[in-house]
């Protein structure tokens, strides 16, 4: 059986490379005005995303064969480099090595002082890759607030209630805020209507990965909960939003 491939992924020339970068200070050059650059990151892709690609419409292969070709190419390059040959391929090189320092020429290897290891480099499809990628510069994203969770403290439940006029918990990253801004902090905002947001009363605690607060007086309904900081450079308000709505009866 021959697999005919789609033009897209056996001539990657006509796939749109691009990646976009933004620009950060230099640490290595403290109080000057020169940048670096940083790769916006778009994600991770795993195995199972390059076996859908790899199985796309038109290709002729099955998610099973892709994964079955997949793994007997890692058991193959496994077998080489066991062995203790050099491998070669487009998409990376490999050697084993030792690590580790021998005391005299008569010193044996010892787990406990000596490693095998795997050095890797690119092959030559990943060297000349950059070539082919387009770049394009763009804007770092905000390091807004990120809420993982709201506590009831009054209920003890999680991501569903809150009770009016009582305590409560929002768990995260990047929640820290100056307590005497008062655009910034934790806010109760009813879905119906979403201009009205409702601050905190009290902050027992503001950490940045909790904030634990009092909770105001609230009619019955459903509400967002969100939190505001403030930027790096004490200009812009950054808004966080828990993805669970909150309903108080």
């Amino acid at each position: 059986m021959i697999l005919l491939l789609p033009y897209f992924i056996i001539n990657p020339l006509i796939i749109n490379f691009m990646l976009t970068y933004f620009l950060v200070e230099n640490a290595l050059t403290f109080g000057s005005s020169s940048r670096v650059a940083r790769v916006k990151s778009l994600g991770t892709k795993t195995l199972s995303d390059v076996i859908n690609l790899m199985i796309a419409e038109g290709t002729g292969l099955t998610r099973p064969q892709a994964f079955a070709y997949f793994e007997k190419l890692l058991q193959s390059i496994e077998f080489f480099i066991g062995q203790g040959f050099r491998v070669t391929t487009p998409l990376v090189r490999l050697k084993p090595s030792i690590g580790g320092v021998f005391t005299s020429p008569e010193d044996l290897l010892d787990p406990a002082r000596h490693k095998v290891r795997i050095r890797t480099s690119s092959g030559s499809r990943m060297l000349e890759l950059p070539g082919k990628i387009r770049i394009e510069k763009g804007e770092m994203d905000k390091p807004r607030p990120i809420l993982r969770s709201f506590i009831d403290g009054v209920n003890k439940q999680l991501n569903e209630t809150a009770v009016s006029d009582g305590y409560g918990t929002i768990t995260g990253k990047r929640l820290k805020f100056d307590p005497n801004d008062s655009r910034l902090g934790a806010f109760f905002v009813p879905v119906d209507d979403p201009l009205n947001e409702i601050p905190m009363l009290g902050y027992l605690e503001i950490m940045p990965g909790k904030l634990h607060f009092r909770i105001p007086v609230l009619a019955a309904g459903v509400y967002k909960v969100i939190v505001n900081t403030l930027s790096h450079n004490g200009v812009e308000v950054l808004t966080g939003e828990l993805k669970y709505k909150i309903r108080v009866d």
